[in-house]
């Protein structure tokens, strides 16, 4: 690699990917992290998916980006920043808040969203620019059918674009007829979830590195969804790891009225969860963690053929991690990842990787928010072996916030058995986490707090008072910025989707 050339980068998040899962199921990463720079203690600055991208990309917390409700639009600044240093920008990502659907694509000279029913990757992206026509004020779906339509002629695989457009049009008539949702098919699924595979990353991501020309260095983001629900292994991983292969019904159930954060509480209110449905999930999410470890194989082996790897700096993280049934700091069982701080949740892998880079483990807190100063001088960090990591591991406390979502009518609406008090604590309640020499502190604006250390749950006066203090003050300025926007009816439909209300 010329040391004056800036690398290209690749970052690749595996969506809602917790740590432990990770060190357990994703053996290739653990391989890749062995021989470079591997993280114990990365922390997601946000326990979902869109504020903690929007720190991600802007080197900011929560509270000071202010992407945080449902409904915001998230910047991919980190993307035009690197544009406007001359690196070639990609986003390929099936994380829909990572997508048109928020206008984050706009930071990319190129962007292709796969977590839509899109039935062919070489076809038009139909619901990725039906999202885009759906953020113009007083557009309907009409108007982004019609909108698709005029620009499929143009399109170099026009019938496959129009098996595109139907199918994403099936599909939204399937969110709207419940009925049609009985079809045993993923085109007719209860979300565009069904439809997403991560060979559709892989494949453009293998496009793109074949294409590239090399005159400028290049920029991948990448977001694969396989550890976010719903969660679907190949049937021989499910064999591996539930000890069966399902059928697609039994796949569809238990990702509806287990895995679904909202018909968890339901079933935990009314006292119907079943211990070997919970367990199933947990075994199918080790699968998908495998799942997703396999593509990363299959990238670096693309970087390989491309003789490209010794000039790209490959950085795996997740956005967040993932509740599965357990019971997290708070005293609260909970599914999925909204309104929660607990570690399954906030502790997330973290590999940085280059021929270049020295060996090492990082046992330090670290915010994946830093990654954006990390990136921003990715040069340095590869011409100095590694040393060069003060933009990522900080002398300063590890932050992380919850912010409430907004939403909580709509979500008390469609699931009238969740206990209220859930739906508040995610609608309308923020929390502030804080990370230091072994100590975490937890508060909320319930005015609940918790203490804890590698000892376990500690009494709140043995915290660290300037821990204590930095907590507060994170929980004030979250709280100091508002409230958010009211929701369309288009954000209500897809957020329902994606189990947000």
């Amino acid at each position: 690699m010329n040391d004056e050339k800036p690398p290209n980068i690749l970052l690749v998040a595996w969506d809602a990917c917790r740590y432990d899962y990770a060190l357990e199921h994703a053996s290739y990463l653990n391989d890749l992290g062995s021989s470079n720079i591997s993280f114990e203690r990365a922390v997601a600055p946000s326990p979902w998916s869109l504020p903690s991208h929007a720190s991600i990309f802007t080197g900011e917390y929560p509270h000071e980006h202010g992407r945080n409700r449902l409904g915001d639009s998230v910047d991919a600044k980190l993307a035009r920043v690197l544009s406007e240093r001359g690196y070639k920008t990609y986003g390929v990502s099936a994380n829909g808040f990572a997508s048109q659907r928020t206008g984050f694509h706009e930071g990319f000279d190129e962007f292709r969203y796969t977590g839509g029913r899109d039935v062919y990757i070489d076809g038009m992206d139909v619901s990725g620019t039906s999202q885009d026509i759906l953020r113009d004020d007083g557009k309907s779906h009409k108007d982004a059918v019609l909108g698709v339509l005029k620009q499929i002629p143009g399109h170099d695989h026009s019938l496959k674009s129009l098996a595109n457009l139907l199918a994403v049009s099936c599909g939204e008539l399937a969110t709207r007829l419940k009925s049609l949702q009985k079809i045993p098919h993923p085109v007719f699924a209860p979300t565009s979830d069904y439809s997403y595979t991560p060979d559709k990353n892989t494949r453009v991501i293998r496009s793109i590195l074949e294409d590239h020309d090399g005159e400028a260095p290049f920029f991948i983001f990448t977001n694969y969804m396989d550890t976010h629900r719903c969660y679907k292994p190949s049937d021989e991983l499910q064999e591996k790891h539930v000890g069966r292969s399902m059928g697609y019904k039994e796949l569809v159930r238990l990702n509806e009225e287990v895995a679904a954060p909202w018909t968890f509480e339901e079933k935990k209110a009314r006292g119907e969860l079943k211990d070997s449905d919970v367990e199933d999930v947990r075994s199918l999410y080790a699968g998908e963690v495998e799942t997703v470890d396999s593509h990363l194989r299959k990238i670096m082996k693309s970087l390989e053929a491309e003789d490209m790897l010794d000039d790209t700096l490959v950085v795996v993280t997740a956005d967040h991690g993932e509740n599965l049934g357990e019971t997290d700091d708070m005293g609260r069982r909970r599914m999925g990842h909204v309104a929660s701080v607990s570690e399954a949740v906030l502790r997330v892998p973290l590999v940085l990787a280059n021929p270049k880079l020295t060996e090492r483990t990082v046992s330090e807190s670290v915010s994946l928010k830093n990654l954006y100063d990390l990136l921003l001088n990715a040069k340095d960090l590869i011409n100095s072996g590694g040393d060069e990591l003060p933009s990522l591991v900080r002398d300063e406390s590890t932050v992380s916030q919850y912010p409430a979502t907004g939403g909580g009518d709509e979500t008390i609406d469609n699931h009238p058995d969740v206990p209220e008090e859930a739906v508040r604590h995610q609608a309308s309640e923020n929390s502030s986490v804080a990370y230091d020499d072994g100590w975490k502190v937890v508060v909320e604006s319930t005015g609940k707090s918790w203490v804890g250390n590698e000892k376990g749950d500690q009494d709140i006066s043995e915290a660290p008072e300037e821990l204590m203090k930095i907590t507060e003050k994170y929980l004030s300025e979250l709280q100091d910025i508002g409230e958010g926007m009211e929701l369309s009816d288009e954000d209500v439909d897809q957020l329902e989707a994606l189990g947000y209300m």
